[in-house]
């Protein structure tokens, strides 16, 4: 196989998805400064490829979704938040700064309950909304704003539709509909417990969900909030970013290559290329013979390893590294970062290293494999990823054969370590559609991400389908089984202490009301990441608000209508105590009107602290200004928002509040003191704190 083969053919499956600039790392500010905030609008730099080792300290990735709030899977009945007093269905409601990149929506499916609706955008606490547009014209390419362009947005008709746009908000963004699609009270009074085929409401009027991903900055990077203007000037750079027809070219300006083959034996592994100076593999191609032969591809497995770790970075089944289906391997597609078609696979991640890279198969099956290779790279002159701000590309296998109905199957579950999921290649047999994402970060017990269901989770809805999209996609897709592909740019998932990103899992006697719908089937998949493996988030104090003496030692008090409270109930998420019984979570604390003080411990080299609170989702829209030392925290008050019911016991909540380094910095403790501003009930609910410092990088 020659190199001009490998390389013709992948190009043309690119060039049949759209084109792309790959654009190179040329901007002194992304490699200097803190990338999420200098450049994530000025040149759409968290839509770009080459950008994706740098890591985004200060940013925490969060998503608002129509879930079902009592644990099953009636997702339209959990529409709204909550509805505004103006009458408007609010769907997002966060406070800044932070920015917004995903919009994915469906209520075009079934009966016409969009007609009439318009969507709306607030921004900072305007009365005006920015943008007030039908909505199905918003979702659509007759969008008078010229964002909704392909590839940055897909039409899939009555199934779904969905818009990657950036929309940064200094203070506050509030997305909301102009009524309730399909009408009906905002919240059910309680959760359904018959048959699927017999609920109330079951109807083509009220099918309908979301999903919109946005981060929080901690630092203001100092952007204005977005205007139409602002988002019709950013078009061409994002379309760039996305743009495929010059990858090959891109990978390989201003870089070397190098064409190996190698025999590999049973139990053998053999090294594919290697180098003792820093630098970053651009672009890696490969083929395995015997030709589409599963044990081949599957049992030839890829090991990269980066600056002599004790074990490699990347390990996976070559198949599944690439995006394979065992079971249909002509099955090709052609995306922004992996492809694979006619046995040659292509990945066009950024791989950048200090000290050396090694490159090998190991090959686990009988016989002997043929491979053939490609490696592009650079030397750290020609594309430099500052080690203190970037880091290693990571590839996790994971695979349940079967699976376990009612544990999450985990595409990645690290802990001990930090950086930012940037995508994932799954497949599947013999499973189900209804599996809502959930993924939890740093140690939280409430999942930050929760999606609506699998295909939704992979960009799409109603089942996934075989689309080849530039970061999402499937192949041999029937109904939730099948290849796909989801690449998290620009939304990756951030973490700074650990990650467990995965999915629901359903059988046969699950979810209630759907039993013997659905078998437990098989899964494997692969996640990218980029990190170390070193925490940057530490825990250095604990409050326990309920515990008097954890009160004296943290000299805490409380003023105005202070109340001793108390509960014994659930988190949102895997141990919910639906589709198993699990034990409540008892805790004891305080509500009050007016303020509360307490002092922790943290690190006195710290570079920023978040506290975490346990609170009551019950008492919904909790708002409060903090301070720390008597300083006011203007970034952003404390804020918590969710759905205006709970139901089943499944209350609790832990809420994160970020506090940048310059109020915290060389100091061994801090006062910290929350003032009420509003909530649901009148009061704000506060059960335990965790402190934790981040480290330096």
């Amino acid at each position: 196989m020659s190199k001009r083969l490998l390389k013709i053919n992948w190009i043309c499956i690119l060039l049949a998805v759209g084109g792309f600039t790959r654009l190179q790392a040329d901007d002194g500010d992304a490699r200097g400064g803190d990338v999420f905030g200098q450049i994530a609008q000025r040149d759409a730099g968290a839509f770009r490829v080459d950008l994706l080792p740098f890591l985004w300290c200060g940013a925490q990735t969060h998503q608002f979704c129509s879930y079902d709030r009592a644990g099953d899977n009636y997702d339209w009945q959990y529409f709204p938040l909550y509805m505004d007093t103006n009458g408007e269905c609010v769907i997002f409601d966060a406070m800044g700064p932070g920015c917004l990149y995903r919009h994915h929506m469906n209520i075009w499916h079934g009966a016409p309950i969009y007609r009439g609706i318009h969507i709306q955008y607030y921004f900072d606490n305007e009365t005006k909304p920015r943008i007030d547009m039908d909505v199905s014209t918003f979702f659509s390419t007759n969008n008078p704003l010229g964002i909704f362009q392909p590839p940055l947005a897909y039409d899939g008709g009555n199934r779904f539709r969905i818009l990657y746009h950036p929309m940064f908000f200094k203070k506050r963004l509030k997305v909301c509909l102009s009524a309730l699609p399909g009408g009906g009270p905002p919240t059910v009074s309680a959760p359904w417990e018959g048959s699927a085929k017999k609920i109330p409401q079951g109807d083509k009027h009220h099918w309908h969900w979301y999903n919109y991903t946005y981060q929080l900055f901690t630092e203001d990077p100092g952007l204005d909030s977005w205007t139409p203007e602002t988002g019709r000037r950013m078009m061409p750079a994002l379309l760039n970013a996305w743009n495929v027809n010059k990858v090959s070219a891109a990978t390989e300006q201003g870089g070397k290559e190098k064409v190996v083959t190698a025999k590999i034996k049973a139990g053998r592994t053999a090294t594919l290329w290697k180098s003792r100076k820093a630098g970053s593999i651009t672009a890696l191609h490969l083929q395995i013979n015997p030709t589409n032969d599963i044990d081949a591809l599957f049992d030839s497995w890829l090991k990269i390893t980066f600056d002599g770790a004790s074990r490699p970075q990347i390990e996976a089944p070559v198949g599944c590294f690439f995006g394979a289906y065992r079971t249909k391997l002509r099955a090709s597609y052609g995306s922004l970062l992996l492809g694979w078609t006619n046995n040659q696979g292509y990945c066009y991640f950024p791989m950048p290293f200090w000290k050396s890279a090694v490159i090998q198969i190991e090959y686990r099956g009988p016989g002997r494999v043929a491979v053939a290779a490609v490696i592009d790279y650079k030397t750290s002159s020609a594309m430099p990823y500052p080690q203190q701000k970037c880091g290693y590309l990571f590839a996790s296998y994971h695979r349940e054969d079967p699976r376990v109905e009612g544990r999450d199957y985990t595409y990645l579950d690290a802990s001990n370590c930090s950086g930012q999921v940037v995508g994932h290649v799954v497949a599947r047999w013999d499973t189900s559609t209804e599996e809502d994402e959930r993924t939890y970060f740093d140690g939280s017990e409430t999942p930050w991400i929760i999606g609506e269901g699998f295909e939704d989770d992979q960009d799409m809805g109603w089942g996934l389908q075989n689309l080849v999209q530039p970061i999402f996609g499937a192949i041999s897709a029937r109904s939730g089984s099948g290849g796909a592909y989801r690449f998290l740019l620009p939304d990756r998932y951030c973490f700074s202490s650990g990650i467990k990103y995965g999915h629901q899992t359903y059988g046969p006697h699950s979810p209630q009301g759907h039993e013997g719908y659905y078998r437990v089937g098989t899964e494997e998949s692969v996640t990218f990441w980029y990190g170390n493996l070193r925490p940057r988030l530490v825990q250095t104090d604990e409050l326990d608000v309920g515990n008097l003496e954890s009160q004296e030692a943290h000299e805490y008090h409380a003023e105005g209508d202070v109340r001793q409270i108390s509960g014994a109930w659930w988190y949102d998420g895997e141990y919910n105590n639906v589709l198993f019984k699990t034990p409540a979570i008892a805790d004891s604390g305080v509500s009050f009107t007016n303020r509360s003080t307490f002092t922790v411990a943290i690190s006195p080299d710290n570079q920023g602290v978040r506290l975490r609170r346990r609170c009551d989702k019950a008492n919904n829209r909790q708002e409060a200004r903090v301070y720390i030392d008597g300083q006011l925290v203007t970034e952003r008050p404390w804020y918590s928002v969710d759905f205006e019911k709970t139901y089943r016991g499944i209350r609790w909540f832990d809420s994160d509040f970020e506090v940048p380094a310059k109020y915290t910095k060389g100091k061994a403790t801090i006062t910290v003191r929350i003032e009420f501003v509003s909530s649901q009930t009148g009061h704000w609910d506060e059960y335990h704190y965790w402190v934790y410092s981040y480290s330096p990088r």
